[in-house]
């Protein structure tokens, strides 16, 4: 059962109840403002941008299902981890990927006639010089040419192998997902 309630300041309430057991509430606000860090990278898609929320999944699907049924494109994106430990950005990076085919599953499954692309963004989210789709002759040729290699062998390796078991290169400055219906 949920409920839905607009206040006047802007933001919707959210309050989903599951058999009297459970009860989340959370505010968010109206879908009408880009965050300034996604001005170039919204200018480039041409679609709205919603931030992945990784601690809060329902928060990110909830976004993109109204987006989808307003505007019927979107982009999800997924910032990189900020740490200096290689280790986490990994996992964060395999996370996000992880949410991102979670949410297009579902999506997709909702709108039949829809459909979605991963998309890796470089060198960063807020000022992208290369967008592409994972998976494609584009994803190898950003891959080989683009994104940065280092001198050594056995790190090149590395990284090859890591991308090759998470599904994008670890260089890559943020990962996407651009969604739209017909």
């Amino acid at each position: 059962m949920e409920r839905f309630s607009e206040r006047s300041c802007g933001e919707i309430k959210i309050s989903v109840s599951f058999k009297n057991y459970f009860k989340f509430e959370f505010s968010m606000p109206k879908y009408t403002e880009t965050k300034k860090e996604f001005e170039q990278l919204q200018e480039v898609l041409q679609n709205p941008i919603i931030e992945l929320q990784l601690d809060n999944p329902l928060l990110t699907i909830f976004k993109t299902r109204t987006l989808i049924k307003a505007k019927k494109n979107c982009c999800i994106v997924s910032k990189p981890s900020k740490s200096h430990q290689k280790i986490y950005n990994i996992i964060t990076l395999h996370r996000s990927m992880a949410m991102l085919k979670k949410i297009r599953r579902q999506i997709i499954d909702e709108y039949p006639l829809s459909n979605g692309s991963l998309i890796g963004i470089y060198p960063s989210i807020q000022y992208p010089a290369c967008v592409y789709e994972l998976h494609t002759s584009a994803d190898s040729y950003v891959t080989e040419n683009v994104l940065p290699y280092d001198g050594s062998i056995l790190i090149a390796m590395i990284k090859y192998l890591i991308g090759k078991v998470l599904g994008v290169n670890p260089s890559v400055g943020g990962l996407g997902l651009l969604l739209y219906r017909e």
